[in-house]
């Protein structure tokens, strides 16, 4: 037998569970259920029991969505889990603050505008909006999970490589012209220069981005176009990729590379291996050429002395920290192919 305080009693008392037809406020909505009350056996007054008002609750606020077709927690959960984020992730794609879908997932009633915004990202084409307008909420891993998560949901609906288009808009979306090499950036090509190179050892993180600087100033410098159009930023240790982290997040997350620790005892960084065979036949004849030549000339240096080497280059020292580096600077290029 279930035992509650009764406020009657003033004392512990024996209840029974009693069902009954109830109308409740919700809003400005009144809606009827079926709740569970607890009864003193004694003195047969309603003793409050904080499991049964909690489903009570629960009870209204479900009647209150089915009246006016709202989703339920588990819907929106649903919808969630299909791009792979928690809820305070999601909740920042959608442009709402941090802790909006904790507290829908877990019970409150979201009002109209975010019920309608919920049921719109469940469509691919809206999530890709989200992700142009909203993506730079989200971290580079974040990004990239929501991306691998559209680019095969699409791939379903016959548009394989619209996923690529969204990661290429926001990469892009500043990088034309002088800061892309007047190249439209493919992240195709992007993809696979990285897995060639990283098909050699040790290709820490430090070099393969200066492998990446050297093959796309080179190949300017002697056909005017960039190989990849990405645009780099003059950092610390040299020229590196703008959105580094997030190009590194999406081919993480499509398993094309995976990521070593290394540690010594004064230092520690990360080695990136290759997980397949790169696919040479996204470069055109003058690319593949340029790839091979910076491999053959530069994967034999260590990462200090690439980052060394880099730094004693025109578009590392005619600009400054954290700005675009220029394509035009590929003239003064130290190397160079016979």
């Amino acid at each position: 037998m279930r035992e509650a305080f009764c406020a009657s009693c003033m004392a512990d008392r024996e209840v029974t569970i009693e069902s009954r037809q109830e109308r409740l406020a919700v809003r400005d909505t009144d809606v009827e259920i079926r709740s569970r009350v607890a009864v003193c056996t004694a003195c047969g007054e309603d003793v409050w029991d904080d499991e049964l008002a909690d489903e009570t609750l629960s009870r209204a606020f479900d009647e209150y969505r089915h009246i006016h077709g709202l989703l339920s927690p588990d819907e929106m959960a649903r919808i969630r889990s299909q791009w792979g984020l928690g809820q305070r992730a999601f909740s920042l794609l959608l442009g709402w603050g941090e802790i909006s879908l904790h507290r829908y997932e877990s019970g409150s009633i979201q009002d109209s505008a975010h019920d309608a915004q919920m049921r719109m990202a469940e469509s691919p084409e809206n999530i890709r909006i989200l992700l142009e307008a909203n993506g730079h909420r989200l971290t580079p891993r974040q990004y990239a999970t929501v991306l691998r998560r559209l680019e095969d949901a699409l791939e379903q609906e016959g548009a394989a490589d619209c996923g690529d288009q969204v990661l290429e808009q926001l990469l892009a979306r500043e990088a034309a012209g002088q800061y892309g090499g007047d190249t439209l950036l493919s992240m195709a090509k992007v993809r696979e220069a990285i897995v060639y190179f990283c098909s050699a050892p040790d290709m820490w993180v430090t070099k393969l981005a200066k492998m990446l600087f050297y093959s796309d100033f080179l190949h300017y410098k002697l056909n005017t176009t960039s190989i990849t159009g990405l645009a780099y930023a003059h950092l610390p240790r040299g020229p590196v990729p703008e959105h580094y982290e997030l190009i590194r997040a999406d081919l993480l997350d499509s398993s094309a590379v995976s990521i070593e620790e290394r540690n010594g005892a004064n230092w520690s960084g990360e080695v990136i291996v290759a997980e397949r065979e790169p696919d040479l036949s996204v470069f055109d004849p003058s690319e593949l050429q340029v790839l091979e030549a910076v491999r053959v000339k530069l994967e034999g240096l260590t990462s200090k002395a690439i980052s060394e080497m880099s730094h004693a280059e025109t578009a590392y020292a005619a600009t400054t920290m954290g700005e675009r580096i220029p394509y035009g600077t590929a003239a003064d290029l130290s190397l160079g192919i016979e």
